[in-house]
C-alpha cells in the first residue's frame, strides 16, 4: 500500500467481543490492532509490546510506528450503528499517541 494512502493509526479502530469483555480479551485486542495497523502498511514495533493493564486502565500495550510512541487500548467504546442511527457500545481497541 501507497505510503500516502494509509490510514493514520489513531483511526483504526477493531471492535473485539462485542459486549463482553471476556470474549476477546486485552492480549487478543493488543495483537488484532497491531496486525490491523500492519495490514494498512505501517511498520509497527512493539516497543515494550502487550501489558496487562493496571489500576482498571485502558492501555494494554505500547507500539512504535515511524518513530512514533503510541498507546493501544482496550475497552467500551460508542459507534454509530449506520443500520438505524443509534449510538452503541461495544468492547474495541484503539491507539492514541505518547504525548
Amino acid at each position: 500500500m501507497a505510503q500516502g494512502r494509509r490510514v493514520d493509526p489513531v483511526q483504526i479502530l477493531i471492535r473485539v467481543g462485542d459486549t463482553d469483555p471476556d470474549t476477546g480479551g486485552n492480549e487478543e485486542a493488543y495483537q488484532e490492532w497491531v496486525y490491523l495497523a500492519r495490514e494498512a502498511g505501517w511498520d509497527v514495533v512493539e516497543s515494550p509490546g502487550f501489558q496487562e493493564p493496571g489500576d482498571g486502565g485502558t492501555q494494554c500495550g505500547l507500539v512504535e510506528i515511524e518513530g512514533l510512541a503510541y498507546r493501544v487500548h482496550y475497552g467500551l467504546r460508542a459507534r454509530l450503528d449506520l443500520a438505524d442511527g443509534e449510538t452503541v457500545l461495544t468492547y474495541a481497541a484503539w491507539a492514541e499517541p505518547v504525548r
